[in-house]
Protein backbone atom coordinates (compact mmCIF):
# COMPACT_ATOMS: atom_id res chain seq x y z
CA UNK A 1 0.00 0.00 0.00
CA UNK A 2 1.58 3.38 -0.84
CA UNK A 3 1.45 6.30 1.45
CA UNK A 4 -1.40 8.01 -0.53
CA UNK A 5 -3.45 4.84 -0.75
CA UNK A 6 -3.02 4.52 3.21
CA UNK A 7 -3.86 7.83 3.67
CA UNK A 8 -6.98 7.51 1.66
CA UNK A 9 -8.14 4.56 3.69
CA UNK A 10 -7.55 6.00 7.19
CA UNK A 11 -9.77 8.40 6.27
CA UNK A 12 -12.33 6.33 4.75
CA UNK A 13 -12.39 3.98 7.88
CA UNK A 14 -10.90 4.98 11.02
CA UNK A 15 -11.97 8.01 13.36
CA UNK A 16 -9.50 9.78 15.44
CA UNK A 17 -10.88 8.62 18.82
CA UNK A 18 -10.25 5.00 17.89
CA UNK A 19 -6.61 5.84 16.78
CA UNK A 20 -6.61 7.50 20.32
CA UNK A 21 -7.63 4.78 21.98
CA UNK A 22 -4.99 2.08 20.73
CA UNK A 23 -2.59 4.56 21.68
CA UNK A 24 -3.59 4.97 24.83
CA UNK A 25 -3.64 0.67 24.96
CA UNK A 26 -0.21 0.85 23.78
CA UNK A 27 0.84 3.57 26.64
CA UNK A 28 1.28 6.99 24.33
CA UNK A 29 -1.48 8.40 26.67
CA UNK A 30 -0.30 11.77 25.35
CA UNK A 31 -1.10 12.00 21.71
CA UNK A 32 -4.04 13.95 21.43
CA UNK A 33 -3.59 17.40 20.82
CA UNK A 34 -5.65 19.98 23.36
CA UNK A 35 -8.75 21.27 22.99
CA UNK A 36 -7.82 24.79 22.43
CA UNK A 37 -6.62 23.27 18.80
CA UNK A 38 -10.50 23.37 16.72
CA UNK A 39 -11.10 23.57 13.12
CA UNK A 40 -11.83 26.52 11.11
CA UNK A 41 -14.14 25.11 9.39
CA UNK A 42 -16.14 21.79 10.47
CA UNK A 43 -17.29 20.72 6.82
CA UNK A 44 -13.72 20.53 5.47
CA UNK A 45 -12.00 19.18 8.83
CA UNK A 46 -10.63 15.41 7.95
CA UNK A 47 -7.16 15.43 7.10
CA UNK A 48 -4.36 12.87 6.94
CA UNK A 49 -0.55 13.45 6.55
CA UNK A 50 3.18 13.35 7.33
CA UNK A 51 3.89 16.30 9.91
CA UNK A 52 6.73 18.93 8.64
CA UNK A 53 7.57 21.33 11.77
CA UNK A 54 7.92 25.29 12.35
CA UNK A 55 9.84 26.39 15.25
CA UNK A 56 8.64 29.55 16.41
CA UNK A 57 10.59 32.14 18.40
CA UNK A 58 8.37 34.74 19.71
CA UNK A 59 10.43 38.79 19.43
CA UNK A 60 9.97 42.37 20.24
CA UNK A 61 11.24 43.47 16.97
CA UNK A 62 11.68 43.24 13.40
CA UNK A 63 15.06 40.97 11.86
CA UNK A 64 15.60 44.29 9.14
CA UNK A 65 17.28 41.74 7.11
CA UNK A 66 15.09 38.65 7.35
CA UNK A 67 12.05 39.25 8.90
CA UNK A 68 10.25 35.95 9.00
CA UNK A 69 13.31 33.65 9.26
CA UNK A 70 13.15 30.75 7.54
CA UNK A 71 9.07 30.54 7.31
CA UNK A 72 9.58 31.31 3.57
CA UNK A 73 12.04 28.14 3.37
CA UNK A 74 9.88 26.07 5.20
CA UNK A 75 6.74 26.94 3.14
CA UNK A 76 8.18 26.01 0.01
CA UNK A 77 9.22 22.81 0.81
CA UNK A 78 6.12 21.41 1.68
CA UNK A 79 5.00 19.04 -0.35
CA UNK A 80 2.10 16.55 -1.01
CA UNK A 81 0.51 15.18 1.83
CA UNK A 82 2.29 17.36 4.11
CA UNK A 83 0.91 18.99 7.44
CA UNK A 84 2.57 22.03 8.77
CA UNK A 85 2.20 22.28 12.22
CA UNK A 86 3.26 25.16 14.09
CA UNK A 87 4.46 25.17 17.87
CA UNK A 88 2.67 26.64 20.86
CA UNK A 89 2.77 30.27 20.93
CA UNK A 90 1.94 30.29 24.58
CA UNK A 91 1.33 34.12 24.17
CA UNK A 92 -0.59 34.20 21.53
CA UNK A 93 1.04 37.03 20.13
CA UNK A 94 0.41 36.78 16.23
CA UNK A 95 -1.56 35.19 13.66
CA UNK A 96 1.38 33.13 11.59
CA UNK A 97 -0.99 31.37 9.36
CA UNK A 98 -3.38 33.31 6.83
CA UNK A 99 -4.57 32.88 3.19
CA UNK A 100 -1.46 33.36 1.60
CA UNK A 101 0.36 30.67 3.71
CA UNK A 102 -2.82 28.54 2.82
CA UNK A 103 -2.57 29.74 -0.50
CA UNK A 104 0.95 28.13 -0.63
CA UNK A 105 0.28 24.83 0.84
CA UNK A 106 -2.12 23.96 -1.30
CA UNK A 107 -0.71 24.88 -4.38
CA UNK A 108 1.99 22.38 -3.15
CA UNK A 109 -0.42 19.53 -2.06
CA UNK A 110 -0.24 20.52 1.63
CA UNK A 111 -3.06 18.66 3.12
CA UNK A 112 -3.95 20.93 6.35
CA UNK A 113 -2.01 22.93 9.08
CA UNK A 114 -2.29 22.78 12.88
CA UNK A 115 -1.32 26.11 14.21
CA UNK A 116 -1.18 26.41 17.86
CA UNK A 117 -1.26 29.95 17.59
CA UNK A 118 -3.75 32.74 16.05
CA UNK A 119 -4.46 32.69 12.56
CA UNK A 120 -6.20 35.33 10.05
CA UNK A 121 -7.90 35.82 6.97
CA UNK A 122 -10.36 33.17 7.94
CA UNK A 123 -13.54 33.44 6.17
CA UNK A 124 -10.70 33.85 2.40
CA UNK A 125 -9.38 30.26 3.90
CA UNK A 126 -12.58 28.58 3.90
CA UNK A 127 -13.55 29.85 0.92
CA UNK A 128 -10.22 28.09 -0.31
CA UNK A 129 -11.12 24.63 1.22
CA UNK A 130 -8.09 23.98 2.88
CA UNK A 131 -8.06 22.41 6.47
CA UNK A 132 -7.01 24.40 9.46
CA UNK A 133 -7.18 23.68 13.31
CA UNK A 134 -5.97 27.14 15.10
CA UNK A 135 -6.17 28.32 18.44
CA UNK A 136 -7.69 31.64 17.95
CA UNK A 137 -8.51 34.32 15.85
CA UNK A 138 -5.93 37.63 15.32
CA UNK A 139 -5.38 40.27 12.37
CA UNK A 140 -1.81 40.66 13.56
CA UNK A 141 0.72 39.90 11.43
CA UNK A 142 4.51 37.84 12.51
CA UNK A 143 6.46 40.18 11.62
CA UNK A 144 8.18 41.79 14.61
CA UNK A 145 6.31 39.17 16.76
CA UNK A 146 7.33 36.14 15.82
CA UNK A 147 10.13 34.03 13.36
CA UNK A 148 10.55 30.92 12.69
CA UNK A 149 13.83 29.65 13.64
CA UNK A 150 14.04 26.21 12.27
CA UNK A 151 11.74 23.57 10.72
CA UNK A 152 11.52 19.68 10.14
CA UNK A 153 13.10 19.59 14.07
CA UNK A 154 10.84 17.86 17.17
CA UNK A 155 8.25 21.01 18.29
CA UNK A 156 5.96 21.11 20.94
CA UNK A 157 2.13 21.74 19.66
CA UNK A 158 -1.32 21.40 21.63
CA UNK A 159 1.06 19.94 24.69
CA UNK A 160 2.09 17.33 22.09
CA UNK A 161 5.52 16.30 21.07
CA UNK A 162 5.75 16.37 17.45
CA UNK A 163 8.41 14.89 15.61
CA UNK A 164 8.89 15.43 11.74
CA UNK A 165 7.46 12.67 9.65
CA UNK A 166 5.04 11.65 12.25
CA UNK A 167 1.89 10.85 10.96
CA UNK A 168 -0.90 13.14 11.47
CA UNK A 169 -4.69 12.38 11.75
CA UNK A 170 -7.61 15.20 12.56
CA UNK A 171 -11.38 14.96 12.39
CA UNK A 172 -13.84 17.14 13.85
CA UNK A 173 -12.85 15.59 17.48
CA UNK A 174 -9.54 16.84 17.34
CA UNK A 175 -5.79 16.01 15.85
CA UNK A 176 -4.03 12.92 17.14
CA UNK A 177 -0.46 12.68 16.47
CA UNK A 178 1.21 8.74 15.52
CA UNK A 179 4.66 8.42 16.29
CA UNK A 180 6.61 6.43 13.15
CA UNK A 181 8.03 3.87 15.45
CA UNK A 182 4.18 2.41 16.10
CA UNK A 183 2.53 3.43 13.26
CA UNK A 184 1.69 0.04 11.74
CA UNK A 185 0.93 -1.06 15.00
CA UNK A 186 -1.99 1.43 15.48
CA UNK A 187 -3.47 1.11 12.58
CA UNK A 188 -3.47 -2.44 12.35
CA UNK A 189 -5.08 -2.43 15.90
CA UNK A 190 -7.53 0.29 15.29
CA UNK A 191 -8.76 -1.29 12.14
CA UNK A 192 -9.75 -4.17 14.24
CA UNK A 193 -10.83 -1.96 17.22
CA UNK A 194 -13.52 0.22 14.51
CA UNK A 195 -14.87 -3.39 13.22
CA UNK A 196 -15.84 -4.38 16.93
CA UNK A 197 -17.43 -1.08 17.41
CA UNK A 198 -19.41 -1.35 14.09
CA UNK A 199 -20.37 -4.94 15.37
CA UNK A 200 -21.69 -3.39 18.57
CA UNK A 201 -23.23 -0.49 17.28
CA UNK A 202 -25.62 -2.87 14.82
CA UNK A 203 -26.64 -4.83 18.24
CA UNK A 204 -27.15 -2.25 20.11
CA UNK A 205 -29.42 -1.43 17.46
CA UNK A 206 -31.06 -4.67 17.61
CA UNK A 207 -31.91 -3.85 20.97
CA UNK A 208 -29.21 -5.54 23.05
CA UNK A 209 -28.21 -3.49 26.70
CA UNK A 210 -24.62 -2.31 26.32
CA UNK A 211 -23.47 -4.91 29.18
CA UNK A 212 -24.38 -7.72 26.72
CA UNK A 213 -22.25 -6.14 23.26
CA UNK A 214 -19.02 -5.03 26.17
CA UNK A 215 -19.18 -8.41 27.35
CA UNK A 216 -19.37 -10.05 23.66
CA UNK A 217 -17.04 -7.94 21.91
CA UNK A 218 -15.11 -5.73 24.33
CA UNK A 219 -15.46 -2.24 22.63
CA UNK A 220 -16.60 0.85 24.25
Amino acid sequence: MTDHEKYKWIKDNLYVPVVCDILDQLGYRHQAMHQRLRPLDETCCVFVGRARTFRWLETDYVVQDNPYGREIEAMDSLGENDVAVHSTDSGGTNAPWGELMSTAAMMRKAVGCVCDSQIRDCIRIKKMGFPVFYAGIRPLDSKGRGLVVDYDVPVRCGDVLVNPGDLIFADFDGVVVIPKEVEEDVLDLAKQKAAMENISRKELLEGRTLREVYDKYGAL
